[in-house]
């Protein structure tokens, strides 16, 4: 009796849509080191806006992006372009990535 309350009242409020959260995960897993790499990103433009004083708004403006976009990069979650990285460097006049130069030539 008291199990069959119980199961009642989970099946009241569990949802009927789904989570998508499997999908979720794998995304996660299968880009682990991007994702690092983004949220390291993240971690410096945050700092960058914050000592030159640039809102979210105002970097978005510079970026001629969505602030929705910029709340994304901002948090490490936008999958970042080359594109991307190079209008954030242009926009807080820094550099995000250095390439190594390979001191062997080609051919």
């Amino acid at each position: 009796m008291v199990v069959e309350n119980l199961i009642d009242k989970l099946e009241t409020i569990v949802s009927e849509e789904k989570s998508g959260w499997p999908e979720k995960a794998k995304h996660r897993a299968d880009n682990r080191d991007w994702l690092k790499k983004s949220q390291a990103i993240a971690i410096k433009v945050n700092g960058l806006i914050r000592d030159k004083g640039i809102s979210q708004k105002e970097l978005a403006q510079l970026l001629k992006v969505s602030p929705q976009q910029v709340s994304k990069i901002l948090k490490g979650q936008e999958n970042l372009t080359l594109e991307t990285i190079s209008k954030l460097e242009n926009a807080l006049e820094t550099t995000l990535i250095a390439i190594a130069k390979n001191t062997h030539s080609i051919g």
